[in-house]
């Protein structure tokens, strides 16, 4: 489905690539520049680069060493376990709820001897704690601890189904057996172990069959590898909720003299591209390489040859997160090129997946600045690049909702379907929705004649709902709780207090900002008015009209009242249960003397439109003037 962003796009983690000898890429604006700032790293075939969710960078490996995010070498990360000379030597992985703490997964070569006997380290883990060395990150614990030898030079990793867990997968040398541990907030669980496929294996002659590239599809259903020695390409079914791999089909290359080698997924997972490549012999290739393109819908047989590269080794292919695939390509360790090759669209079938061609300009490659990939790309968690055909801004109700379309290379023009009868013909297009609901819009690209079509689901939310009424009667001296709606993601109150529940106690307006866990927002307010009786201190009870009585003065009148006035001896003088009767300053008929006198009033509000602390007595005294 597209991506929506009104909470913040949080999953740009393989944002920054280092590989190679010194190379790099930088996606966080959305399309590839150059990076040219690290002279630290030199990574022959695979490297592993790990960003926080905003993209910036925090630190990146070869699988020998760990190298901080100011380039300096990390500490108890200067010797691991990892070989520079393996396909996939490294995969970082973060422990989920943990946002300091990482796992870094290596894995080294089968050091074989003509007698078949063989050393090897196979895949260990490293834990890494950001926390440590003032935010630079330090290797803490678990350094080389030991989690499966031996094994083929293959390792990815892939989400959970719960979204939160990840998946590293594994393959065992001399075995059909994957090896499938999940990283969770606890740490990480015993192997799920599934017997499928072919048995990579065998002794001094067949180690290549070690070699070649395992990739998860992005969107978790699927797992691809490549066993060169035998030149086979192997699909498998991945189950996200259980680890389970089961084996579907395999293809094996029809061109002599070159191997399977690079593996990389669509964004949508529909379409599975694989390099050919010479193997034997370290010389400039005699034979051409090629990139084949898979159908996924209809499997693995007859693929098509996208392109071919005479007196170049094409290596690992990547998808970044614009959408692209990005090729290695390289001579051979000494002999390097300074540029990768890209599959522009690799959505759309055949040749019009544009490779290196964008514009319709031939030979369109990715420049390194004088930097070389030699075999070498970025091995990521393969979720970081399930990226949608478009994205979308702003799925509140009464917003204006933006569309981003990820890839724009080899668009002439584009027609959009709103699924409310709405359309457009801008690239990235504002639409209003007149109500909340889901609809389905539908993306049509046009290129050289041709037209390419998605469509997907996006979802408007409604606005959360609050009511915190219109006036609130508070007595003098009483609080009040004012309500916001519960279980909201933030609150945000005029009082700058962030917590569901606002407690007052003074007149004036109240407003309060509540965000929905759709990170929708919708704001209400209310009036507290503080109401107090006035009783005087003095009255004149001389009949002239004004101060005549002492009684108590509020418009407030659904209640139940009680008065009692006391002489400074303590009698009581007078009583009333009637607000409106009061003392007319007689006792028994007879005027009363001109002194101070004590008084209680007792209020029970009988309405709930009144806010106390519970009754209300008043005490004070008056003076009767004469």
């Amino acid at each position: 489905p597209p991506e929506k962003s009104n909470c913040p796009r949080s999953q740009k983690q393989a944002d920054i690539w280092y590989f190679g000898e010194h190379a790099g890429i930088d996606f966080t604006s959305g399309s590839a520049t150059i990076l040219t700032n690290q002279d630290v790293m030199t990574a022959y075939k695979a490297s592993s680069v790990m960003c926080d969710s905003v993209g910036n960078l925090l630190f990146f490996t070869n699988g020998r060493k760990v190298w901080d995010r100011s380039f300096n070498l990390m500490p108890g990360a200067t010797e691991l376990a990892g070989n520079v000379g393996v396909t996939q030597p490294c995969i970082i992985v973060p422990r989920p709820g943990e946002d300091s703490i990482y796992y870094l997964f290596t894995v080294d070569v089968l050091a074989f001897m003509p007698d078949d006997s063989y050393t090897t380290r196979g895949i260990n883990f490293t834990m890494i704690d950001m926390k440590k060395s003032g935010g630079m990150g330090e290797a803490v614990t678990y350094i080389n601890s030991p989690l499966l030898s031996p094994a083929c030079q293959k390792i990815t990793a892939v989400r959970h189904a719960n979204e939160k867990d990840i998946w590293v997968i594994a393959h065992k040398w001399d075995s059909d057996e994957f090896y499938v541990w999940l990283v969770h907030q606890g740490g990480m669980s015993d192997p799920v172990i599934s017997s499928t496929g072919s048995v990579q294996g065998g002794g001094y002659a067949d180690q290549v069959n070690a070699i070649g590239y395992m990739k998860a599809a992005p969107n978790g259903n699927q797992l691809a590898l490549a066993v060169t020695g035998s030149d086979n390409i192997e699909l498998f079914n991945f189950d996200k909720t259980t680890g389970e791999i089961t084996f579907t089909e395999s293809y094996t290359t029809q061109i002599s003299g070159i191997s399977p080698y690079g593996i990389a997924f669509s964004p949508d997972s529909r379409k599975l591209y694989a390099s050919l490549l010479q193997i034997v012999g370290n010389g400039p290739p005699s034979t051409p390489s090629y990139i084949l393109q898979f159908d996924l819908d209809v499997g693995l047989a007859n693929p098509v040859v996208i392109d071919s590269a005479v007196g170049i080794r094409l290596g690992a292919l990547q998808l970044a997160t614009d959408g692209r695939i990005y090729i290695s390509r390289t001579v051979n360790l000494l002999i390097k090129r300074d540029s990768l090759d890209v599959i522009y669209n690799p959505t759309r079938p055949g040749s019009e997946c544009n490779y290196n061609r964008l514009e319709n300009i031939p030979g369109s490659r990715f420049p390194l600045g004088s930097r070389a990939a030699i075999y070498s790309l970025p091995n990521v968690i393969q979720s970081y690049v399930d990226i949608p055909v478009f994205t979308y801004d702003s799925c509140c109700y009464l917003d204006a909702t933006q569309f981003h379309i990820t890839n724009h290379a080899n668009i002439d023009e584009v027609s959009w379907d709103f699924g409310d009868g709405g359309s457009s013909s801008d690239m990235d297009p504002v639409h209003g929705y007149a109500q909340p609901g889901s609809y389905t819009v539908t993306l049509t690209e046009t290129f050289n004649g041709q037209t390419f079509i998605d469509t997907g689901t996006i979802v408007i939310h409604d606005l959360p709902q609050i009511e915190l009424g219109d006036t609130i009667m508070l007595y003098s001296g009483a609080t009040v709780n004012i309500y916001a709606t519960p279980d909201m993601q933030s609150y945000w109150w005029s009082t700058r207090y962030t917590g569901p529940v606002l407690q007052v106690e003074t007149q004036g307006d109240y407003w309060v900002e509540v965000k929905d866990w759709n990170c929708c927002t919708n704001t209400d307010s209310v009036y507290v008015k503080v109401f107090e009786y006035f009783i005087p201190n003095a009255f004149t009870p001389n009949g002239d009209g004004l101060n005549d009585q002492f009684r108590v003065v509020g418009l407030y009148r659904n209640i139940t009242f009680e008065m009692y006035i006391y002489s400074r001896w303590g009698q009581l003088v007078f009583q009333s249960d009637d607000i409106d009767h009061g003392w007319d300053g007689s006792y028994k008929n007879k005027i009363a003397e001109a002194d101070t006198y004590v008084w209680v009033v007792y209020v029970d509000f009988l309405g709930e439109d009144i806010r106390t602390n519970g009754d209300v007595i008043l005490k004070g005294t008056v003076t009767l003037i004469r």
